[in-house]
């Protein structure tokens, strides 16, 4: 696949990668794309509610995640635990995902189940918020605050990432706080509060059915109608404004212990947002940075320098903002502030010329094959079909997106950088928790 994918990067700057959908928008609102596959039988749908943690109150973090856990006790016409018994049993299987734009519940399975999917799905979108009980929120409270504990409290490193982000977005900002919310807010919420979340954000005209697979797109449209047109639908809810990118001067720095074995370094900024001019520059960045061992930094740090194990580097895009973060894993005796010079060092190198046309060709390569890989996949197209419809208004954006990548030059890559990559970052430093001293005493 990648020696094909580098013949057609050759050739042209965008390969012929095509996702095609047919969309339809209900009189209640609510967007259905179908795209018809008839080489795989089976289906998957994607119901995209445009709702995430940036659309969270004050002092009411984490509903959003929350109502991921939520929707699954069951609504008033499928019962828990019966959405995951009925689809199941038919050979289906179904899960969701939070961030902090969406929040996404998808089902897969054989062609003769998109009926049921229809019917389970709408059932919750009609019924789920008159049926939320004091019980269902006791049941799901403690499941999310455990979740909130491996995934960051008890997870090696995983507190860095809360202060990295709290850090980069200051008070008030919508991305403040991450999806999973604080545990004070989760424990203080209260059935009205879930009610009015839900009845604001679950509805019709804020959401995005994508169906993919063996069906005809007549017959798909023709279920979707009859299982939510009739649910009534507020206008759209608004959402916060975008405010401008954080400005700063001088850098913000934390230094943290955590019960692991190796010091980490993370070096990061605020960049443009998702599809934003800047936001695929970061991407290639990011790739010729630390993607594989042949990258800029893999071969300073780890094999010239040995300083240390890993190195990574992503561009995360977000609806209204997005993060360049550098994480550095050291080797054991070595010293951050050594690391993070020589990270300097090679960031500059970077940004004097930009990448070689070597290198922005390797990285469009990796995000081509990439999207073909996702292309394989249902829920994956489902996805993706959804998320272009959010993004460009139109599931049909797929080579749109894509000549964000190949109108590229070395010259504006580098441009980005500069303009970003200044000295208003923030500086994470997480070290090993000192051992403790052996108690006085006991011996013989």
């Amino acid at each position: 696949m990648l020696l094909a994918l580098a013949l057609l990067v050759a050739a042209s700057p965008v390969p012929p990668l095509s996702l095609q959908g047919t969309a339809l928008t209900l009189d209640n609102g609510l967007i259905v794309i179908v795209s018809e596959d008839h080489t795989i039988p089976g289906v998957s749908m994607e119901v995209l509610y445009k709702v995430g943690s940036k659309d969270e109150d004050p002092g009411r973090t984490g509903f959003a995640h929350l109502y991921e856990h939520l929707m699954f006790m069951g609504a008033r016409y499928v019962p828990y635990p019966k959405f995951d018994t009925i689809m199941e049993a038919a050979g289906g299987s179904n899960n969701a995902t939070t961030a902090n734009d969406l929040t996404r519940y998808f089902e897969s399975g054989p062609s003769n189940l998109l009926e049921t999917f229809c019917w389970m799905e709408a059932d919750r979108m009609a019924t789920f918020g008159l049926e939320m009980t004091d019980q269902k929120l006791g049941t799901q409270k403690p499941v999310v605050l455990n979740e909130r504990r491996q995934s960051y409290e008890a997870r090696p490193y995983g507190l860095a990432d809360l202060v990295t982000q709290e850090q980069l977005w200051p008070q008030g900002h919508p991305y403040h706080h991450t999806p999973i919310g604080s545990a004070q807010d989760i424990e203080a919420a209260q059935l009205d509060d879930v009610k009015r979340f839900f009845a604001r954000w679950y509805v019709p005209s804020n959401a995005v059915i994508a169906i993919v697979g063996d069906v005809e797109t007549a017959q798909a449209q023709a279920l979707v109608k009859q299982y939510f047109g009739w649910i009534p639908s507020p206008k759209q809810p608004a959402h916060p404004p975008a405010p401008p990118l954080p400005q700063r001067e001088q850098p913000i720095s934390k230094s943290l212990t955590d019960k692991v074995e190796l010091p980490k370094l993370i070096l990061a900024w605020n960049t443009p947002a998702f599809t934003a001019p800047g936001d695929a520059e970061f991407d290639v960045l990011a790739n010729v940075l630390a993607h594989g061992k042949a990258s800029r930094l893999y071969r300073r740090l780890v094999h010239e320098k040995q300083l240390a194990t890993e190195v990574g580097a992503s561009q995360a895009s977000r609806e209204l903002g997005s993060v360049f973060a550098i994480e550095v894993l050291a080797r054991p005796g070595k010293d951050l502030a050594e690391i993070r010079k020589e990270v300097d060092a090679v960031v500059q190198e970077l940004l004097a010329k930009g990448p070689t046309p070597a290198e922005l060709d390797a990285a469009r390569i990796v995000f081509y094959s990439g999207t073909a890989r996702g292309l394989e996949g249902l829920v994956s197209r489902a996805g993706l079909l959804a998320m272009m419809q959010v993004v460009y208004g139109t599931p049909n954006a797929l080579s749109k997106d894509l000549a964000r990548y190949a109108s590229l030059t070395p010259k504006a890559v580098a441009e980005a950088g500069k303009q970003y990559l200044g000295p208003g970052r923030v500086v994470v430093e997480v070290h090993p928790e000192p051992e403790a001293a052996p108690k006085a005493g006991g011996g013989r």
